[in-house]
């Protein structure tokens, strides 16, 4: 549990660090706000899976709801034609492709901004989660 609210505190930290961070000149604030939401995403699903991993028993009872979304982030989803990777890590490699393709133009800020919106709405809902969770195993 010790560890549960650490990795907590230091996503949090990290998001008011990230959210509050000033751009350097010259950055694309499109790029950098990708690169914020791969990071604070990839924290947000790696904390969920851990959880429900660590008593799937008490989530599948208590919490099913919760647990059929760590089972959806789970889910094989191929990704660059031939890669196969649970959904919370393809959402991320996608995002990343979008981010890369845009910054040699070939994607354009409509599409960049898709990806990114996909990958912070889900990692919404696993912040949601983990509070939804933290407070039952209290």
């Amino acid at each position: 549990m010790k560890t549960l609210i650490a990795i907590s505190s230091t996503i949090a930290l990290a998001a008011i660090l990230f959210g509050c961070a000033s751009i350097q000149p010259g950055a694309n604030p499109l790029i950098v706000r990708a690169e914020q939401a791969e990071t604070s995403a990839k924290a947000s699903f790696d904390l969920v899976l851990h959880l429900d991993n660590s008593n799937r028993d008490l989530f599948q009872t208590k919490v099913p709801a919760f647990h059929e979304f760590c089972q959806w982030l789970r889910q094989p989803q191929t990704v660059e034609q031939t890669n196969v990777l649970p959904r919370a890590s393809a959402m991320l490699v996608q995002l990343d492709d979008v981010k890369l393709a845009y910054k040699s133009s070939l994607a354009d800020s409509n599409a960049l901004m898709t990806a990114i919106i996909v990958v912070e709405t889900t990692a919404e809902q696993a912040s949601a989660w983990l509070t939804v969770t933290t407070n039952l195993t209290k």
